[in-house]
């Protein structure tokens, strides 16, 4: 025991001075005990030793310090079957500065420890381990036999090549023979090939000859008959076209008839459609007259009211048909606000100097359009069907409301500070406001109705039009891309149309509105302009025979009623109390997305609010197309709160 200490101390603290080396690794097993012997060149300088175990990887390594080993670095392949030492990996590896030789040794189930006893037996190192009957074995030995082994293998794939090698050269040989003899029988037949090619040729080309100088033969015969038969075909075209003339002169004068019967005819619709213009003019100058019902306002329009004052303008438009927030677009690049109803096809323009919120309306291709003052940009609220626009004021120098109400029957009048008027002139109306203040209606401009004609393009590059509504008509005249024509009524599948002096109709399909060109058409229609030296922009619309139905007319009265709007009040101190509201609109389209709120008790008081706007205990967080997000404070805790679009509204389900 004692013995084995002092070896282990020895082999820790021993100091090298010169490298030790490892001359063969044994296994010795036998029926008492098994062990592992590192058989070193001298009992001197012995090496620092160390043994680690991997229970995971199954691997046993054992360390030197400043030692070689004789059989060099590497891996030996022992035994894959034993219960011990599968196989073994030598290399160096550096260690806090020193070097170390390790042996790292795939085991079996029987080595599973690095706890294994040392000793030393002169110059053998000895590791001693726990178990017995293992197959002993020599490193060297080993080594020996698998290098012997592999000598012979070599010797063996040496002998092998050569012997391929031979059969190689004996086959190549044996081939070049083959070849060359293959080379001389090609020779010998391309030579009897050239002979009898030689022999062909000969006889094609006295072929060829006896051909051509046949073909020469006929293609005389032929340019003989050709000659004839030209001559023939000239005689026969003269006298076609004889007959061609002879038929051109009768059509070209029954074609001169024919526009004659065009031109007549033309004459006669024109003054059928002037007598018929007159008699329609003569009936409205008499149905004015009579005292007959002529409505101030646009057709298909139920009111127009402007409500004004303590710094609010209201504008309010009810139609034939229930407006829906959801149709309503704008206000556009022009300031046009588009409400999506439907109208009638042709529209004069209903001009408003009664306030400066709207300027005018008019029907287009895509319902009602509102023209704005430019930049604004109001307020907008469905409400019971009708449209509602709201806009600050601050031209009015006193306090109070002033109210008017254009419906078909006459245009109501409302001092709002004042008893409602039984009724009143039109005139006195204009001359009661005080001279200092701004005019909100005159006597020249309160409703100018100008008649609107909206001139149709021809969008195809020939089209005809016909004295009537049908294909099989009389052509008129003929009309190229880009030539402007007068609207002036729908048949069926064909506009009625004015082109200069001339009235007749064209298929609708060849025809556009200017604002319902594509943007190819539009293109197309600026380059032919030029050529043609017009202006596509700002051009004056054509005239029209339609000029004399239109005159500037005015009916008014009042009726007495009570006012349908009521104040609209603003903001209250401390804020909106986003528990008495509900959300009825969001303004998405505008450059800063703005939410509409309603008294919930008293729907008639509105509120606007952008993102970041206070309300009480809070603020506006965050506006989206169908939700309002609001940051509410109270008693030391904030919350978020969501108020929805409700579905009549245009909100989602």
């Amino acid at each position: 025991m004692m013995k084995n200490l002092f070896v282990l101390l020895f082999l820790t603290f021993a100091v090298v001075v010169n490298a030790a080396q490892i001359k063969d690794v044994k296994f010795i097993c036998d029926a008492k005990k098994c062990e592992m012997g590192f058989q070193f060149a001298s009992e001197d300088d012995l090496p620092t030793f160390f043994q680690k175990y991997d229970a995971s990887a199954k691997k046993l390594t054992v360390g030197f310090s400043n030692t070689e080993f004789a059989l060099g670095e590497g891996s030996y392949d022992i035994d894959a079957a034993s219960e011990w030492v599968k196989s073994m990996r030598v290399f160096k590896d550096n260690y806090r500065g020193m070097q170390f030789l390790k042996i790292e040794m795939s085991v079996g189930p029987s080595l599973s420890s690095d706890k294994n006893e040392i000793s030393l037996d002169g110059a053998n190192f000895l590791l001693k381990l726990k178990g017995n009957k293992g197959k002993a074995w020599t490193l060297s030995k080993i080594f020996a036999q698998k290098k012997k082994e592999a000598d012979k293998r070599a010797l063996e794939e040496k002998k092998a090549a050569e012997k391929q090698a031979a059969e190689d050269k004996k086959a190549a040989e044996k081939a070049a023979l083959e070849e060359k003899k293959r080379l001389a029988e090609e020779k010998k037949a391309a030579e009897k090939q050239a002979i009898e090619d030689k022999k062909a040729a000969a006889k094609a080309a006295a072929e060829e000859k006896k051909r051509l100088a046949e073909e020469k033969k006929a293609a005389e015969k032929q340019a003989l008959e050709d000659k004839k038969a030209a001559a023939k075909a000239a005689a026969e075209e003269k006298k076609r076209l004889a007959e061609e003339k002879k038929a051109a002169e009768k059509a070209a004068l029954e074609e001169k008839k024919r526009l004659a019967e065009e031109e007549k005819a033309a004459k006669k619709a024109a003054a059928e459609e002037a007598k018929r213009l007159a008699e329609e003019q003569k009936n409205l100058d008499k149905a004015i007259k009579e005292g007959g019902a002529i409505s101030a306002l646009l057709p298909g329009v139920k009111e127009f009211t402007v409500l004004m004052g303590s710094g609010m303008e209201q504008f309010r438009l009810v139609t034939d048909d229930a407006i829906d927030i959801k149709y309503v677009s704008g206000p556009d690049k022009a300031s046009i606000i588009t409400v999506g109803v439907a109208g009638p096809q042709k529209s004069p323009v209903f001009k408003i100097g009664a306030g400066s919120l709207v300027k005018s309306a008019t029907w287009g291709a895509n319902g009602l359009k509102l023209q704005l003052p430019v930049g604004l940009r109001p307020v907008v609220l469905v409400q019971d069907g009708a449209l509602v626009l709201q806009t600050t004021e601050s031209a009015i120098k006193k306090d109070g409301f002033i109210f008017w109400s254009a419906r078909p029957d006459g245009i109501f009048v409302r001092d709002w500070m004042k008893a409602a008027d039984a009724s009143q002139n039109f005139d006195s109306f204009v001359n009661k406001y005080d001279k200092d203040s701004k005019k909100i209606v005159s006597g020249a401009q309160v409703f100018h109705l100008k008649p609107v004609v909206r001139e149709l393009i021809v969008v195809e590059d020939e089209i005809d039009m016909y004295a009537g509504p049908n294909d099989n008509s009389q052509v008129i005249n003929r009309l190229t891309f880009g030539d402007r024509l007068v609207n002036m009524d729908l048949v069926g599948l064909y506009y009625k149309v004015q082109s200069g002096a001339r009235v007749g109709f064209v298929n609708r399909r060849s025809v556009s509105y200017k604002d319902e060109l594509s943007a190819v058409q539009q293109e197309r229609l600026k380059q032919v302009d030029k050529e043609r030296g017009e202006l596509s922009e700002g051009s004056v619309t054509i005239a029209s025979q339609l000029d004399g139905m239109y005159e500037d007319r005015v009916t008014y009265s009042s009726f007495g009623r009570r006012d349908p709007f009521v104040e609209v009040k603003g903001l209250v101190e401390e804020g909106i109390n986003i528990d008495q509201v509900e959300l009825v609109g969001i303004i998405w389209e505008s450059d800063v997305p703005m939410a509409i709120l309603v008294e919930a008790k008293n729907p008639s008081i509105s509120y606007t609010l952008k993102e970041g706007d206070k309300i009480l205990n809070g603020k506006v967080l965050k506006i989206t197309e169908t939700d309002v997000l609001f940051l509410i404070q109270e008693f030391g805790v904030s919350r978020r709160y969501s108020m929805g679009l409700p579905d009549k509204y245009g909100g989602k389900k």
